[in-house]
């Protein structure tokens, strides 16, 4: 009885193995202090020999044959320890050894049937020797007297899912409902197997009844979203989103996923209410600041957008810079004179800032001052593989073409299989109209790897414009016009090129004033009116 009590004190993790020195030293000493010498004397030298076995087999084993051994001879020296019997029968399902698994396990059920690790491994025996029935009948006596045992009830539920044994389980969660019908873990795992077989209204029924008996549990709550998720019940959704806010109102994680859900919905006006709801309690979380920002932008309500950007305070770097870029993008449209002071007013210090200026300045035609803060970024992150595309995007809005080539072409052996680098060289060769076979053997593989990019695939065509393939040019050009999603003068201006080599004026001068009517940069707009006007004539 001693020896018993002495190993249920076993450390299970080796970080608290000194602590069962302690305890033995401890031992001897009340045991002698009894006057019991003769019998102290015999049981610390078993507990101790058994001891030192279990540590050798537990720590200093070589081999899971040899922990194997050492642990018969700590069983030796003290043979009602049942946790020592727990630990060579978990060896044996660790080895394979399932004959030796299964004999050790029946004796350990035998005189232990309601102990929790027992039922557990060997459930798992059962498992491995394919006696599923066997598995089944020991989990299902257990959970009688314990159905709350969310890891049995785990595991049981497993069995049957993987034998598809739907009926045998749904009998035995209705069982354990008849116990206790208030159990939210049966609830649970009835509405898993439910699911299984596509009874959605009945699972829907179980995962609610589930949810409002663990009072909206964590894990619970989160299956039961990803159920409703998967079979598009969003008005249920709504409901046990909005419930468990009720419970917990404070959830920053339950408001970010519902206004999250009504703009994936493009219900604007319930996404700007529950954020404002939450930043009432909450006025500076930078996050939520940012998402109003976005969805008023979203609504329409640009004015109102730019004033909740403007809030975030400038110490949340993050969501600071995330407001000030959808600012730059609002001004972009409707006034570049205050597109270009946010830019101004910006001073980067992290990589991402660099690259947003320099595309910035892009956007705004004023690629020398682009060129300028990307090479200021290239100083503090050298040769940068992003900072260097954007660096070539600058040169190559000034069309520096060679000098593209020179930055980009040492980045191909590391990125061969990266349409973008494949598109940016080959076009500038086309521009450039020398290597062209190998300018068309980059486009190509660039436009296999992205097939339906317009700018890779109007890259493919000017090529083939350059090399006087004109049909070819002109598939490509009328693939690429209908992926656009924005108007691309440049892209508008070869189509007209085509055009006017297939000696079709008038669709050829359509394309010429559509192109000159979006254009925007400098020496894009002089070439492209230059052709439109000699079109006209």
């Amino acid at each position: 009885m001693l020896c018993t009590t002495a190993w249920l004190c076993l450390p299970k993790s080796k970080n608290s193995l000194l602590s069962f020195f302690f305890f033995l030293f401890s031992l001897s000493l009340i045991l002698f202090g009894l006057n019991k010498k003769s019998f102290a004397t015999e049981f610390n030298d078993r507990l101790t020999k058994a001891y030192y076995y279990f540590l050798v087999g537990n720590l200093a084993s070589n081999s899971t044959k040899e922990a194997i051994n050492n642990l018969k001879k700590a069983i030796k020296h003290c043979p009602e320890s049942l946790f020592l019997k727990k630990y060579l029968l978990s060896f044996y399902l660790q080895e394979g050894l399932l004959k030796e698994a299964e004999k050790l396990g029946e004796e350990l059920y035998e005189n232990y049937p309601q102990d929790k690790e027992v039922i557990f491994l060997l459930g798992k025996v059962y498992l491995s020797r394919d006696r599923v029935y066997k598995t089944i009948n020991i989990l299902e006596k257990y959970l009688t007297q314990n159905p709350k045992d969310e890891q049995i009830l785990s595991l049981l539920t497993s069995v049957y899912l993987h034998k598809k044994k739907w009926k045998e389980a749904l009998q035995t969660l209705q069982k354990l409902l008849k116990i206790d019908p208030k159990n939210y873990i049966v609830w649970f795992y009835k509405a898993k197997v439910e699911q299984e077989l596509k009874d959605y209204e009945a699972a829907k029924n179980s995962y609610l009844q589930a949810l409002e008996l663990s009072n909206y549990s964590h894990g619970f709550f989160l299956s039961a979203l990803k159920f409703f998720e998967d079979i598009k019940d969003y008005p249920t959704i709504e409901k046990i989103i909005q419930e468990r806010l009720s419970r917990q109102a404070d959830d920053a994680e339950l408001y970010r996923y519902l206004f999250g859900f009504y703009l994936e919905r493009k219900e604007l006006e319930k996404s700007e209410e529950i954020l404002r709801k939450y930043l009432a309690q909450n006025k500076l979380n930078p996050e939520f600041l940012f998402y109003l920002g976005l969805t008023l932008e979203y609504r329409g309500k640009t004015s109102d957008a730019l004033e909740v950007y403007k809030s975030i305070p400038q110490e949340e770097v993050l969501w600071y810079f995330e407001g000030l870029k959808r600012s730059f993008f609002l001004y972009l449209k409707n006034d570049q004179a205050k597109a270009l002071e946010i830019l101004k007013n910006f001073t980067p210090r992290e990589k991402a800032h660099y690259l947003f200026l320099s595309q910035a300045y892009d956007q705004l035609d004023l690629c020398e001052e682009g060129e300028r803060v990307a090479k200021e970024g290239l100083k503090i992150y050298p040769k940068d593989e992003d900072l260097l595309m954007v660096l070539a995007g600058n040169m190559a809005c000034l069309e520096r073409y060679e000098e593209v080539l020179t930055l980009l072409k040492p980045l191909l052996p590391q990125k061969a299989d990266d349409p973008y680098l494949l598109n940016f060289i080959g076009y500038s060769l086309v521009e450039l109209n020398r290597d062209l076979n190998w300018a068309e053997e980059l486009l190509t593989k660039a436009y296999h790897l992205k097939p339906d990019d317009p700018y890779i695939e109007d890259s493919l065509a000017w090529l083939y414009y350059k090399k006087g393939d004109y049909k070819k040019a002109l598939h490509h050009l009328n693939r690429a016009i209908s992926n656009l999603k924005e108007d691309e003068p440049v892209i508008f201006e070869h189509l007209g090129d085509v055009l006017s080599k297939l000696e079709d004026q008038t669709r050829a001068c359509e394309w010429y004033k559509k192109a000159a009517e979006k254009v925007f940069r400098k020496l894009e707009k002089e070439r492209i009116i230059k052709k439109y006007r000699a079109c006209e004539k």
